[in-house]
């Protein structure tokens, strides 16, 4: 019988691991915050990235209501679609107002559906948790999920500053946020096979 570590070593595997460009909010955090139960609650919901991130849930959950419409009412099916397109640029626009994400520079980042790593100009202890903001791109879809740093090495080639590099497992992340991640994965995988082609 496979150990809990093993099992979760192979669970992290099972995951695509792709080079990406994101925008990323990071800051330390208590453990009790970790599996805080106010993830559902009403100050959670207003949250800029939790409406997203929603919001792109419940675009794909109506796909197949859409496809449905559209064989019997193209017209109507139309409408829907330039509503939905609306509604997501309103989103757009409060999730990069409240982030301030127009003043941020994008980060490179080595991104799963397990867990991330990043360049930091700062070293961050191994076991430290973080709550992480992410904007996905192109969609700008935010994710927030929290985590915990399993390495920090120092970069063997930096400038004058040195540089980090920050390892991180995704902890008690929902389906939600797992599917956002895992659906973004796999379009830049996708994208990036046919550049190479």
């Amino acid at each position: 019988m496979l150990s809990d570590e093993t099992h979760k070593t192979g669970e992290r595997r099972r995951y695509f691991r792709i080079e990406d460009e994101i925008i990323l909010f990071y800051r330390t955090i208590h453990p009790d915050e970790v599996n805080d139960s106010t993830a559902g609650s009403q100050e959670m919901m207003l949250d800029c990235f939790s409406l997203s991130s929603d919001l792109d849930i419940l675009t794909q959950e109506s796909r197949m209501l859409l496809r449905r419409i559209e064989r019997t009412l193209p017209e109507v099916a139309d409408f829907l679609k330039m509503l939905e397109k609306k509604v997501n640029l309103i989103a757009q626009k409060i999730l990069l107002d409240e982030s301030h994400a127009a003043q941020q520079t994008t980060r490179a980042v080595d991104l799963s559906a397990s867990g991330l790593a990043f360049d930091s100009e700062k070293p961050l202890h191994a076991d430290t948790l973080l709550e992480l903001k992410m904007i996905l791109s192109p969609e700008l879809i935010g994710v927030v999920v929290r985590g915990k740093i399993v390495y920090c090495k120092e970069n063997a080639l930096h400038d004058e500053r040195p540089s980090y590099h920050i390892g991180v497992n995704f902890l008690a992340l929902r389906e939600q946020e797992r599917e956002i991640l895992v659906r973004h994965i796999l379009k830049k995988e996708m994208q990036q096979l046919r550049e190479k082609q």
